[in-house]
């Protein structure tokens, strides 16, 4: 970012946040785009707020690559020269007034966020209720849609606008669902969702347990617990090229728990121990052989 807009975005960011209350008062926060040097279609959009009161503060930021297009700011604004800017970031949720300095493929400065009460009233006829001010911030730096929200419903029916805000916390977002659909995993609870991200299940992951002969139908609970055991890919590839093929789950969570490694399966051949059965290679390695 440009010394200019970086003296701008540190007084920016030293600017005292307006807390929101029930009469609708607006969030000052802040913004950021930087151009993305890989793809020119592309900017990295952030922004960052928080509210103060007599329980302490509150605060969070939100960060992610997005389409230009969406980021609201003329493209031959952020190119050109650095220059006071003001546009708008409108989402279903609600609309980012935005205000600041812009050029040379970056920007910063301030927002206030209005919420959209077609949104809210949306949600609320759908039996979710209506968010507060505050959720309807999260909801709309996430960049949630009434699409996904029934997208969601589907799987939850008795999900509640919270729930709705704590799934976008957890980073679950519709091309994580639709990604997770694209492997057979359809209609997860927003509780599913929620616990598969934060095991850090991707489709990279499921696609390389797969892609090593982990054919078999998993659950995602399964998966989730393949994954906190450090079962990977690479583990399951290892133990078909030694003739494990086609171990179920809790077989390739007990090998990899013993510590049961390709090398230490090689060592047992040398000795002219071959195709020795899943439990007793668990004893041997226990053992200490």
């Amino acid at each position: 970012m440009r010394p200019v807009l970086i003296a701008a975005f540190a007084a920016l960011f030293a600017a005292s946040s307006v807390p929101a209350n029930a009469a609708g008062s607006q969030t000052v926060g802040r913004w950021s785009i930087l151009q993305r040097t890989d793809d020119q279609s592309r900017v990295q959009l952030r922004f960052e707020y928080d509210e103060r009161s007599d329980r302490g503060t509150w605060n969070s930021s939100w960060s992610s690559s997005v389409p230009l297009a969406e980021a609201g700011i003329p493209a031959d604004r952020l190119r050109g020269p650095i220059a006071p800017v003001t546009f708008a970031i409108a989402r279903e949720p609600g609309t980012f007034s935005c205000t600041g300095s812009a050029g040379e493929n970056s920007g910063a400065g301030q927002f206030t966020y209005a919420p959209s009460l077609r949104f809210d009233d949306a949600l609320a006829s759908r039996g979710l209720g209506r968010p507060t001010y505050r959720e309807s911030l999260e909801l709309a730096t996430s960049g949630m849609t009434l699409a996904f929200v029934d997208q969601l419903r589907g799987s939850s029916p008795h999900a509640t606008v919270a729930d709705i805000v704590r799934i976008v916390q957890h980073g679950v977002t519709p091309r994580y669902v639709a990604e997770l659909a694209a492997l057979g995993y359809r209609n997860l609870s927003v509780d599913q969702l929620m616990r598969l991200a934060d095991h850090g299940v991707r489709e990279r992951y499921v696609a390389e347990l797969r892609g090593a002969g982990l054919a078999q139908p998993l659950t995602a609970e399964q998966l989730m617990t393949l994954r906190d055991h450090g079962v990977t890919g690479k583990y399951v590839a290892e133990l078909a090229a030694d003739g494990y093929r086609n171990l179920a789950a809790d077989e390739l969570i007990a090998l990899r728990d013993h510590g049961v490694t390709a090398a230490f399966i090689a060592r047992l051949k040398t000795h002219g121990y071959a195709n020795v059965p899943v439990r007793d290679l668990i004893r041997l390695r226990d053992a200490g052989i």
